[in-house]
């Protein structure tokens, strides 16, 4: 099988914004040095703007330059924090998925097994997510209380999480119950960001689900 790789566009465009920024702090300094009478409040926020250019270009550049590949083990996710393997026997399917009759900027995952997902899950990365996927499961929480009479009870976190094979605690029983609660408003349980165009992510889930099929098929003969 020949691996399908996926780029982020966020990745691109990091060295150019790196150059520019460089180029123009250079630029800023000899203007100081030869000509600049004093330091006053445009100069100052000259000098922040390059420093940000350098510092974006920098973070586009730290980031993976492919955010999912798709080879004979499944789906592997690349973040700059880790990555997680997602076998193909272990999800039914992916789509692109809809809050609150809105569809979103990610593929989402409908898991069948998540002790692939939990056991080498690093712990960083767990947070990480979390973290960026805050206002994804807010919103999640927001449409399974359209009330706002259950919101305290799922947002209320155990440390402990049993998925019938294995019992895990802190951090991954954490993970464990937002994909349970995401899957419970949206259908999906695992959730990548996607900065491709709606029609490019749902394409692109449509030649996942198609591969799964392929190569649960291939494994089965």
């Amino acid at each position: 099988m020949e691996p399908l790789l996926v780029s982020q566009s966020s990745h691109q465009g990091g060295a150019r914004l790196m150059i520019a920024g460089a180029g123009a702090l250079l630029g800023l300094l000899l203007y100081t040095v030869l000509f600049a009478g004093q330091f006053d409040l445009w100069l100052a926020i000259a000098y922040l703007a390059a420093l940000m250019a350098i510092f974006l270009g920098f973070a586009k550049l730290a980031e993976p330059r492919h955010f999912l590949k798709c080879d004979e083990q499944g789906v592997h996710y690349f973040h700059r924090y880790g990555s997680w393997l997602l076998p193909w026997h272990s999800f039914q399917f992916c789509a692109v998925p809809e809050l609150e009759q809105q569809e979103l900027s990610f593929i989402g995952f409908k898991v069948t097994d998540y002790d692939v997902v939990l056991q080498p899950l690093r712990l960083r990365l767990a947070v990480r997510l979390m973290t960026e996927q805050r206002p994804l499961f807010m919103s999640a929480v927001k449409q399974s209380c359209a009330g706002g009479q259950c919101a305290s009870e799922l947002l209320a976190e155990k440390d402990t999480f049993n998925s019938g094979q294995q019992r895990y605690t802190g951090i991954k029983a954490v993970f464990a119950q937002r994909m349970q609660r995401l899957a419970q408003a949206s259908g999906f349980d695992l959730f990548v960001s996607s900065s491709l165009s709606a029609e490019q992510t749902r394409a692109l889930c449509q030649q996942i689900n198609q591969l799964r099929l392929q190569m649960i098929q291939n494994t089965a003969t």
